[in-house]
């Protein structure tokens, strides 16, 4: 009888995983993340397919669990690496960065690159890691402060209109509504409105927007008109009672207009460029208010979310969206946009150069036209999410991070600029050399100051006894090297190579001219450019120990004048 209880529970383990793994995929699918976690956990112990770890990495990631997401984006590469799309490569460079791991945050897009040949992209590692160096050279270009009314739910979205600051949070006060989003299991989100007299003072000051804007559904982000009488705002696709879906049970987000009308928001309409079959959220006003921005993933972008624009027509109706180009957009996300007075672009991004997952640009609008943006700099960006900044002076505002030092999931922070964001291409060439000897030497630890000469530390590079081939060996140890110029594509090396003092003066100068070329050919077979190289062979000229006769050296002596030295000449 035991025997076959045994066998029975044996029987039933199987089906029971599968069913977590169905239940896991179902909330998965549904964007359930915060439920789907601990399902797919559990299944783990007996299935760890390529499938369920990319949905559990993905899940963390969503829910920004950054360290776990991390973790189980390291495993499913290690595992499935050349199976694995190129989509979880950058979020496991987005997960490291979040958690402060920037060297290897790179290593793994560098690596992922190497092995495609892809050297374009490599070098746009280098360039954006200069460009990076350039803006925290800058240092703390804001003084920041958490908002008291923020909470361990979300807040964020604030701007200050009149005397109020009206923000977007997850829906505080009203216990009638029980229903919870199941992607975070947070409440919906609502807009609410707190005293700019009572700023000082925590949420309990804080009251849902007037009248019918603020449904069961999410609501937030929002732009309002100057005669304050036109609010347009995101909401998920629900009108008049009703919620609509995709064909894949997923309701889009859209942009609505609200009326103010005898003291209350009223009369809410659907603008005409939405679809039930994508999303279109964060509208933005142009200073003259001819122009509504905003963010979306509709198809015929340039990947996921894109920033576009329309034209508000006097007579009330809107042109065509237009995107705003690949100077702005990319194949990642732009979401969030505001204009200040001048009409400069500001917006979030996770595509152009950044410190990890959304940061904060500026597009300065200049001759009719927004010009390439720039990250707006530290501390307002972090390795998390910092979004939708807003200004009610040339100097402050608000903007919004999920960063773990807040209260909890997304918080509001005031921020006042106290240092300029100068970063014109002449000033960066010129301080290029000093960016990089003050603060990339000290951030690499392949790099090494020699007297005045800074050198790329690797371990030493032996060849066989009258021979010049590299050894496997040789060219594992090569990789740091490789790395080094793959990371600056600026920097132009020298590759020295020496012999000891015993041999014929020429033949020694020759051998080694032979085995820094191949040095060089092995660099140049891996992608840089010979004109990054300089392959020098030395001979005996340049010992470190002096030997005024073979025998007076010692085996070790010989050793340590028998090397290959890596000298950076230009562009560190």
């Amino acid at each position: 009888m035991k025997r076959l209880l045994f066998i029975i529970l044996i029987g039933v383990q199987p089906v029971l995983a599968q069913q977590e793994l169905e239940r896991a995929n179902t909330y998965f699918e549904r964007a359930f993340y915060s439920d789907a976690i601990p399902l797919y956990e559990q299944v783990l112990s007996t299935n760890r397919s390529q499938q369920v770890l990319q949905n559990l990495a993905d899940a963390y990631y969503r829910t920004y669990d950054m360290h776990s997401a991390a973790r189980w984006y390291n495993t499913l590469i290690s595992r499935s690496g050349k199976n694995v799309d190129a989509s979880y490569y950058f979020k496991l460079n987005q997960s490291l960065k979040a958690i402060g791991k920037y060297q290897e945050a790179e290593r793994v897009l560098q690596e992922y690159y190497q092995r495609l040949g892809d050297s374009v992209s490599i070098n746009k590692i280098g360039q954006d890691n200069l460009y990076l160096a350039s803006i925290q050279s800058i240092g703390d270009r804001f003084a920041i402060q958490n908002l008291p009314l923020n909470t361990p739910a979300s807040e964020f979205a604030a701007i200050q209109i009149d005397s109020n600051l009206i923000y977007t949070a997850a829906r505080k006060k009203n216990t009638s509504l029980k229903k919870v989003y199941r992607w975070n299991n947070q409440n919906y989100l609502d807009i609410y409105i707190h005293p700019m007299d009572k700023i000082g003072q925590n949420d309990s000051f804080s009251n849902s927007l007037s009248g019918k804007v603020n449904t069961k559904m999410h609501e937030g982000t929002y732009a309002i008109t100057k005669d304050r009488k036109t609010i347009y705002f995101t909401r998920n696709n629900f009108i008049k009672g009703r919620k609509r879906t995709d064909n894949k049970k997923i309701s889009n987000l859209k942009i609505y207009k609200a009326e103010w009308i005898d003291g209350e928001w009223s009369n809410i309409t659907e603008l005409p460029f939405n679809s039930d079959d994508y999303s279109t959220e964060h509208p933005a006003l142009s200073h003259d208010e001819t122009k509504l921005y905003f963010s979306s993933d509709r198809p015929g972008g340039y990947g996921s979310f894109d920033l576009y624009s329309v034209d508000i027509i006097s007579d009330g109706s809107y042109g065509v969206p237009k995107n705003l180009g690949s100077s702005i957009n990319t194949d990642k996300k732009e979401q969030f946009p505001f204009l200040d007075t001048h009409n400069n672009l500001y917006f979030a991004s996770n595509g152009h150069p950044g410190f990890g997952l959304l940061d904060i640009f500026i597009s300065k609008y200049e001759s009719g036209n927004h010009q390439n943006p720039d990250n707006l700099g530290l501390p307002v960006n972090s390795g998390y999410d910092d979004f939708a900044i807003s200004f009610h002076s040339p100097s402050e505002g608000y903007f919004s991070s999920n960063r773990p030092s807040g209260k909890g999931s997304d918080d509001v922070y005031s921020f006042e600029e106290t240092k300029p964001l100068i970063l014109q291409p002449k000033e960066m060439e010129k301080s290029q050399n000093a960016i990089k000897t003050t603060d990339i030497v000290e951030m690499e630890s392949t790099l090494v100051k020699n007297g005045d000469r800074i050198m790329i530390k690797a371990e030493q590079i032996h060849f066989d006894y009258n021979l010049w081939y590299l050894r496997n060996e040789a060219k594992d140890r090569l990789g740091v090297v490789l790395d080094i110029l793959q990371k600056y594509p600026n920097s132009i090396i020298e590759v020295g190579t020496h012999t000891d003092s015993r041999g014929n003066l020429e033949y020694n100068r020759e051998l080694s001219q032979k085995r820094a070329n191949s040095v060089k050919d092995f660099l140049v077979s891996k992608g840089i450019g010979p004109d990054r190289i300089i392959a020098k062979g030395y001979g005996e000229s340049r010992p470190l120990v002096k030997c005024e006769t073979d025998d007076e050296c010692s085996e070790e002596d010989h050793e340590l004048n028998r090397r290959c030295e890596f000298v950076v000449i230009e562009g560190m």
